[in-house]
């Protein structure tokens, strides 16, 4: 009798864990809370504000760094969709302080200024102004004040096609009063191929990286070696986040690159 109890016991405890992971799977996205969803960066300094939903919230990350000092500050928030502020509260929050070693690149981490949950006198927001800018109201000091951060979208990263024939490298420029993405792209096998170095912002409208630069086309000879011309005529080229580590470089028949990860 025992023996049938804990087995009974058991298909419960198990129907209920299958029904619970499906209720969570089902759970969707506040439709308020998309459009944090992104990479925002403060312009002419080196923040910024990646924004992840997962397990039915928002993780933040901020990161300043002070190339000069090799010092960075790390802040960390777990967040959820205020329908009635319209905004990403906090409910917990981490502020970590570290210096980069100059001849290892080891990271050295100070203890954490604080780390913990917050209630409704610690809790953090962000909001999107008018203008579009991410705004960042720190409830544990005033780390945040008078900061307005530019929507970036989410393309930095090293991308390659399934078959390997076109990759992307895609970097973010705040520095130098740029606020732009520089792009390399090579697309082709061994005996031709193109090389496109290209430079573009984000269109938070589209939500697309819009870019312009120049063609190298490169062809192998007779000999085995290679052949160069570069273009005169200026060239577009346009991607767009499919979501999931995917973009899609817009073009005949599109071509899906996929985020390779062991390049980061």
């Amino acid at each position: 009798m025992k023996k049938l109890a804990s087995m009974i016991l058991a298909v419960v405890t198990a129907l209920t864990l299958v029904c619970s992971a499906a209720f969570a799977e089902s759970v969707p996205q506040p439709e308020g809370g998309k459009k944090f969803e992104s990479n925002w960066a403060l312009f002419v300094a080196d923040v910024t504000v990646q924004i992840v939903y997962e397990d039915e919230g928002y993780k933040v990350e901020i990161l300043n760094w002070d190339p000069a000092e090799l010092k960075g500050t790390e802040w960390e928030y777990s967040c959820l969709y205020n329908e009635e502020k319209d905004a990403l509260e906090s409910v917990s929050s981490k502020k970590v302080t570290y210096t980069k070693d100059p001849e290892t690149f080891d990271d050295t981490y100070a203890p954490a200024e604080y780390e913990g949950l917050d209630d409704e006198k610690t809790a953090t927001y962000f909001t999107i102004s008018e203008k579009g800018k991410l705004l960042w109201a720190d409830g544990r000091g005033q780390d945040g004040i008078d900061l307005e951060f530019t929507n970036i979208g989410n393309f930095s990263g090293v991308w390659r096609s399934a078959d390997g024939k076109t990759w992307a490298e895609i970097e973010w420029d705040g520095s130098d009063e740029k606020n732009e993405y520089l792009v390399f792209v090579h697309d082709g096998d061994d005996d031709y191929y193109t090389e496109h170095t290209m430079h573009g912002l984000y269109n938070t409208e589209t939500r697309k990286l819009e870019t312009t630069g120049t063609v190298t086309i490169v062809r192998k000879n007779a000999e085995g070696t290679y052949d160069s011309e570069n273009s005169d005529e200026p060239t577009e080229l346009i991607f767009s986040d499919l979501g999931d580590g995917k973009i899609l470089l817009e073009a005949e028949n599109g071509i899906e690159l996929i985020r390779d990860m062991s390049a980061e």
